[in-house]
């Protein structure tokens, strides 16, 4: 069972901790603002208190792993992100953190395939994640060019001569 799946809602919960949806949005831009100056671990208390108050919400597992992602703890973000897509296939700003992860841990492609993704969902250009989506491709193309004409791209065996 995926964690999206796990979480069982909790609208209760907010109501009756008195929590108005006015009020989950304050913290919800609180905790923002902490992610965009840098206070990544006040950021991600409050987004994960905002998770137990919001299962059902994309946004909230998205926060939550782009913050670990930020703090790059990427095996951990991964499963918040697929979360937030099980929730919202569409979700183009946890496609592209989820790729990010993928390409730090080392697996290109799962990371072109969310790339992939984002930027189909977004042909005219206007989401700010998509478009970062276009950077990594273009930064991944232009990695691998520059590897290949630099040779890095195959590899020498050479065989030790002390094995024989």
């Amino acid at each position: 069972m995926s964690q999206a799946e796990n979480a069982s809602p909790a609208p209760d919960l907010a109501a009756f901790m008195g929590l108005t949806p006015e009020a989950l949005d304050a913290v919800e831009e609180l905790a923002t603002a902490l992610y965009a100056e840098g206070q990544l671990e006040s950021a991600l208390r409050l987004f994960k208190g905002l998770l137990i108050l919001r299962p059902d919400r994309a946004d909230s597992w998205s926060a939550v792993g782009a913050v670990l992602t930020r703090m790059e703890q990427y095996e951990e973000a991964i499963p918040y992100l697929s979360a937030a897509l099980e929730l919202d296939r569409e979700h183009t700003a946890a496609l592209v953190n989820r790729a990010e992860c993928y390409l730090a841990l080392g697996q290109a492609e799962e990371a072109a395939r969310d790339l992939d993704r984002a930027i189909e969902l977004d042909p005219r250009e206007a989401d700010p994640a998509s478009n970062r989506a276009r950077q990594l491709v273009w930064a991944m193309a232009t990695f691998f060019e520059e590897a290949h004409k630099e040779g890095l791209d195959t590899a020498e065996v050479v065989e030790d001569e002390g094995d024989s």
